[in-house]
């Protein structure tokens, strides 16, 4: 969980767990790697974007997804 804005290369998910998610206020990482899933800031990436809400990356049917933190019923598990 980071409390701001990060930026760069972000790895989580050690030796594969795919489980793992990556949370933060804002996220605007060039790389962000899940087990053994890379997804990177597209090319056309809106440097002004603010977001609303945190944001948590996981993956999701073999993709990496960033969607809004979801605190609830559906809470994002990080064991």
């Amino acid at each position: 969980m980071i409390f701001g804005t990060l930026r760069g290369v972000a790895h989580a998910g050690a030796y594969g767990n795919t489980r793992a998610v990556v949370a933060a206020f804002k996220l605007n990482p060039t790389q962000l790697r899940i087990a053994n899933y890379i997804s990177r800031a597209p090319d056309n990436a809106e440097d002004e974007y603010v977001s609303q809400h945190p944001e948590v990356a996981r993956i999701c049917e073999g993709n990496v997804v960033i969607e809004k933190l979801s605190l609830g019923a559906n809470k994002v598990s990080t064991q």
